[in-house]
């Protein structure tokens, strides 16, 4: 009996110091929170569970819908050039170098939070692989207000050092309305180190919603025309720290609640996301300015094979905090994602004393009718191929173009017409390079060429239970080099599979193709699945382009089959 007591007396007093010392260190004792993160967080940091993150469906009571946004590492990109990251595996991203001693605000990794206008976050769960006994990664849901204000919604850590894992909101978390007007979301991933033992690998955004309905549309005033309320209309704000910077001359850096600064090179850009037939309205720039200097929130249009200018727009004021309306009523922009995409630009300020901080669009339902007449050339000092600001210009054409007349009758326009179908156009600029060594350069037609071997990925957010019909993919293969697009699926644990390859292959000038994936369906897994678009080429030349994709989907499909990637 009595070595019996001794041998369960020794395993208890090593299981103690082993859990001592494996165990990841407190939050006190790792470093103070500063600039962001000190910011107010209207969720306290607290460990829930998976069965905690399933039951954030019972929160909201009454007719709603539920749904899940998925993004894997590789969706998030760096906030200042200096840094360094590169591609774990299993669609995993980890920081390999920085400029200081510490990560912080300028070091962290972020993407924007794209979720529907109205919805309500429920619940969140962090992926991460973890093998740092001593210190914990963190994942923030940031907000921020365009002029210098910002919260924290949720706070996740890592913990302990045994590899994959997953931290919840707990079942306490208070659920809190995603607001595009006011705000703009973006998921921030602070690395607890440099090197291997910390990497991202996804997150989940659980959130509740009703389907868009019209209401009493009230009168804007007339000095704020974007301030328009009720009807069917909608916002989509994103944060500069969010615009993405694909051509590798840019040098850049983060100024703190969501602005940010440019020393050097071309513009950072982000996507227009906007529902299919909406009229694009307008546009608001946010930023700061005491030093005069000028700064720009342009937009162009890409089409897979060339892109036009639709404006070009300096910022006013120099007196802090301001904001400037661009108008587009008088230049009709109606969202046609078959045809073309959208982009904006910003170009901030050198310092931060002229900062660039967010865009706000705003659309409605169509209130004139499509312009068919064809733009004049914008009319800019040209420095070669882009004007004096950075913006890229082309000589504009009446649509259809040659590209989308070859495209009419393929099968995406002459599908079915018993389902409901939909598209969302990619353009190559919103891609992401999967790791700072590879080297890309942007071009007057709207694609991206390529110095070193690369890989550039997208991550989509589509609705729920949506399927996916196929994917065309915009390219110009002049010396038949060896490149490839794809389309993956992750689970950020760990696992992930190529849904499929195409190969790109040799061509006389600017093309497309489909790759027909008709009766897959997208989310069978309620979002526990994330999926991106990638973009590879090895043996790398300009003589390959890469020039968009256009995702086709149905939101009404009779009968799907279950793929390989999610049995």
């Amino acid at each position: 009996m009595w070595i019996t007591r001794r041998v369960c007396f020794v395993l208890v007093f090593f299981g103690l110091v082993a859990s001592m010392w494996l165990k990841p260190a407190p939050m006190s004792a790792q470093t103070p929170l500063t600039g962001d993160r000190a910011a107010p967080l209207l969720n306290p940091e607290q460990a829930g569970s998976k069965q905690d993150f399933e039951a954030g469906l019972n929160s909201i009571n009454g007719g709603t819908s539920y749904a899940t946004a998925s993004y894997p590492g590789i969706a998030f990109h760096r906030r200042n050039s200096n840094v360094g990251y590169a591609y774990y595996g299993a669609g995993c991203t980890y920081i390999k170098s920085i400029p200081g001693a510490t990560v912080d605000d300028n070091e962290a990794l972020s993407t924007k939070l794209a979720i529907p206008e109205g919805a309500t976050i429920i619940g969140v769960e962090f992926q991460y692989r973890d093998t740092d006994a001593a210190t914990n990664s963190r994942l923030y849901i940031q907000r921020f207000n365009g002029v210098g204000g910002m919260q924290s919604i949720a706070l996740l850590s890592s913990s302990g050092n045994g590899g994959y894992g997953s931290s919840y909101t707990a079942a306490s978390f208070t659920p809190t309305p995603y607001d595009s007007y006011s705000y703009a979301y973006s998921l921030v991933w602070y690395s607890g180190g440099v090197g291997i033992n910390h990497a991202l690998c996804g997150v989940r955004v659980k959130y509740a919603y009703t389907p868009s309905v019209a209401r009493p549309a009230s009168t804007p005033p007339a000095n704020r025309p974007d301030a328009l309320q009720g009807g069917i209309t909608g916002y989509n704000f994103t944060a500069a720290s969010d615009f993405v910077a694909v051509d590798a001359s840019s040098r850049y850096s983060y100024a703190g609640a969501g602005c940010m600064i440019l020393t050097e090179g071309l513009n950072l850009s982000t996507e227009v996301d906007m529902p299919d037939g909406m009229q694009f309205r307008g546009y608001r720039a946010f930023y700061y300015n005491t030093s005069g200097q000028t700064m720009y929130a342009n937009l162009v249009h890409v089409n897979g094979s060339s892109t036009s200018t639709v404006a070009i727009e300096t910022t006013t004021q120099a007196t802090g905090y301001a904001n400037d309306y661009i108008d587009l009523d008088n230049n009709v922009q109606i969202i046609n994602e078959v045809l073309k995409g959208y982009l904006l630009y910003i170009r901030p300020g050198s310092s931060d004393s002229a900062k660039m901080c967010g865009i706000r669009s705003f659309y409605s339902l169509p209130v004139q009718g499509r312009s068919t007449a064809a733009t004049s050339k914008p009319i800019a000092k040209v420095v070669g191929d882009r004007d004096a600001k950075g913006a890229l210009l082309s000589e504009a054409t009446k649509e259809p173009s040659p590209m989308q007349t070859l495209e009419l009758g393929t099968v995406e326009e002459s599908a079915s017409p018993q389902i409901t179908d939909e598209y969302q156009f990619l353009t190559p600029y919103s891609f992401v390079p999967r790791d700072t060594a590879y080297v890309q350069q942007i071009d007057a037609a709207g694609c991206v060429s390529f110095d070193t071997d690369s890989e550039i990925t997208y991550t989509f957010q589509l609705p729920a239970k949506s399927a996916i019909r196929g994917i065309r993919f915009y390219y110009r293969n002049l010396a038949g080099n060896g490149a490839t697009a794809r389309l993956w699926a992750y689970d950020g644990r760990g696992w992930f599979n190529p849904i499929f390859a195409y190969q790109i292959p040799t061509t006389t000038g600017y093309a497309s193709q489909i790759v027909d994936y008709t009766g897959s369906h997208y989310d069978l897994s309620e979002g526990s699945i994330h999926h991106s678009i990638s973009f590879s080429l090895l043996n790398p030349t300009n003589s390959v382009q890469f020039c968009g994709a256009r995702i086709w989907y149905t939101t009404a499909l009779r009968h799907f089959y279950i793929p390989v990637a999610f049995k």
